[in-house]
């Protein structure tokens, strides 16, 4: 009996397959000889089944900042002060009171880890952006369904328009409508953070999805301790790290840092991703360059007016910088 209580304990571990190959052993080895244990392993592994048949729900974007506002409006009891001998009703009513202590601490410390997991408490702004909890929800979604059909959302990005996007970040952004491989834009999000603006592009294809991530090239950007090798890509000087869902290849182009996220492919398909992204960024710095020479011709008649523009515009630096 006990040794059941053991193996019933660990069994939606074994379903989830996510056990040693001797503990494996040993719990195969007791459900041959048990069928109790058996019928209800044969039941989870059903109910896991079913479950990763579900489609996968995106989490409204309002989501956080309802958490927020939740923790935010959450208040302590009351201290309790002495009190005289009650009797048992009272004493009841006093073990409530604790019972709704406890919970509210779980509450708090529960959304406070939520936050600090995804970068999201206010006032928490450290110029970087952390992309270690977005890797293990990517994780989560792809051990869910057959390969990454679609990227899922990146906490703490909200969906806008390409044109809002474009406006309200600090940095140079490019956002093709198509990529190699038959990839198609299919939504823009806005990361805000203090002084911090990055971007999510998602994209998808008949063969799956892929995602982007944009932010200035003088932040972070983190993957926590997933470690990465030199890559390059006719020219242009990658970092390529690997998760067991993914491949991550980050470059940097004059002023803007990326970070493709894609399933595993082969090196022709990566290059021709990232040479997309060059081209349109070259593309976005020669009509910038050549509209700052126009408006700096016409300074002697006009002022110094577009001095500004000029030197933004020759700020962003060239394409193709070296990581």
């Amino acid at each position: 009996m006990k040794f059941c209580f053991h193996i019933n304990h660990r069994l939606s571990t074994y379903c989830e397959g996510v056990v040693s190959q001797d503990e494996r052993a040993r719990i195969e080895a007791h459900l041959a000889s048990c069928a109790g244990c058996r019928a209800r392993s044969q039941q989870m592994q059903r109910n896991i089944h079913l479950l990763r048949q579900l489609p996968l729900l995106e989490p409204t974007d309002d989501l956080w900042s309802s958490i927020a506002s939740a923790v935010s409006a959450s208040s302590w009891p009351e201290p309790a002060g002495t009190v005289s001998p009650v009797s048992r009703s009272d004493s009841g009513l006093r073990w409530a009171l604790r019972a709704a202590i406890v919970t509210t601490f779980i509450i708090i410390a529960t959304a406070l880890l939520l936050f600090s997991r995804y970068e999201l408490l206010p006032g928490s702004y450290r110029g970087e952006l952390d992309l270690a909890g977005y890797l293990d929800l990517v994780a989560t979604v792809a051990s869910a369904e057959t390969g990454l059909r679609e990227f899922p959302a990146a906490p703490g990005f909200t969906r806008v328009s390409w044109p809002e996007a474009r406006a309200a970040v600090n940095f140079p952004a490019v956002a093709p409508e198509s990529l190699p491989g038959g990839y198609r834009l299919t939504g823009v999000r806005l990361y805000t953070c203090g002084d911090l603006r990055a971007l999510q592009l998602k994209y998808r294809s008949e063969q799956g999805g892929l995602c982007v991530f944009q932010l200035p090239a003088s932040s972070e950007l983190s993957l926590g301790e997933l470690p990465s090798e030199k890559y390059k890509a006719d020219g242009i000087h990658c970092r390529r790290a690997s998760s067991r869902n993914c491949s991550i290849y980050r470059f940097v182009l004059g002023e803007t840092q990326y970070a493709l996220m894609m399933r595993p492919a082969d090196s022709v398909a990566v290059r021709a991703l990232i040479q997309t992204f060059n081209a349109e960024y070259e593309k976005l710095y020669r009509q910038g360059g050549s509209q700052a020479s126009h408006d700096k011709v016409g300074a002697g008649a006009r002022g110094s007016d577009h001095a500004g523009d000029y030197a933004l515009a020759r700020s962003w630096g060239a394409p193709g910088r070296r990581c």
